[in-house]
């Protein structure tokens, strides 16, 4: 037998070894972990300073696409008045994911299926008092109406993911710590997803948006003010952090 034939027999055997053992490994190694705690409360605030919230139900689309178990905390908030001029409103959506891990998704999907174009994109912190920050991936988005004559929409939208003991602002970094998660701990971490979004309404009528006139830095500004005041209501991790402060500075 020629050198060659026996490199490519070494080759094949080695390769039919390392199947099967890979085969016996998952065979004989524990079951991966569901269930494990959720990192949030799924319930929002009814009111956050001036905002009256508005409790959603989810659409039927994400009733029809994401697993049955997959759980939903949505709330719209909106300025206390009735008049457009002076009015804010603002978003507020956490998904729960369930025993399978398709319920959390990268966001720029589905905002793309709504027509949404994503025009820019960062990584930024929001203060949520106390010294605490929170980070968070701020989308610029922009959708085109059907009307050529009508100016296009633009609004933020800004999202991070929730786990048991963490929190991140990225899509990869959540599937990283997600394998890990499994392969060392044999643990598959309940992801939670949250996301506020608010139109950016300068430049618009107010009987259009039924909002006040608002520059994308005000709406950016809007968006951390929701943010601020309802991570501490349904942010496990925030919540305990601030019991304990608050515990530690009592008499």
């Amino acid at each position: 037998m020629d050198r060659k034939k026996e490199v490519q027999m070494m080759r094949a055997l080695l390769f039919i070894v390392l199947c099967a053992a890979t085969a016996l490994a998952c065979h004989f190694s524990p079951s991966v972990r569901g269930g494990a705690e959720a990192g949030v409360l799924m319930k929002l605030p009814e009111r956050i300073g001036l905002l009256a919230g508005r409790p959603e139900k989810p659409s039927q689309v994400e009733l029809d696409n994401l697993p049955t178990d997959t759980e939903f905390a949505k709330m719209t908030y909106i300025t206390a008045t009735n008049l457009d001029e002076e009015r804010d409103i603002a978003h507020f959506s956490v998904v729960l994911a369930g025993s399978e891990r398709r319920s959390i998704h990268r966001p720029e999907v589905c905002l793309k299926g709504q027509g949404w174009s994503v025009t820019g994109q960062q990584v930024r912190e929001v203060d949520l008092g106390d010294g605490a920050t929170l980070k968070v991936t701020d989308l610029a988005i922009e959708r085109v109406g059907t009307d050529p004559q009508s100016k296009p929409v633009r609004g933020r939208f800004v999202y991070w993911f929730i786990g048991t003991d963490v929190t991140t602002p990225s899509h990869v970094e959540r599937i990283l710590r997600t394998t890990l998660d499994s392969v060392i701990y044999n643990v598959n971490q309940r992801w939670a997803y949250a996301s506020v979004t608010a139109l950016v309404t300068e430049g618009h009528e107010p009987s259009v948006t039924r909002e006040r006139q608002r520059t994308d830095e005000q709406t950016g500004r809007l968006i951390d003010y929701v943010i601020a005041n309802t991570v501490p209501y349904f942010h496990k991790s925030v919540r305990k952090d601030r019991e304990l402060l608050t515990n530690s500075e009592s008499p």
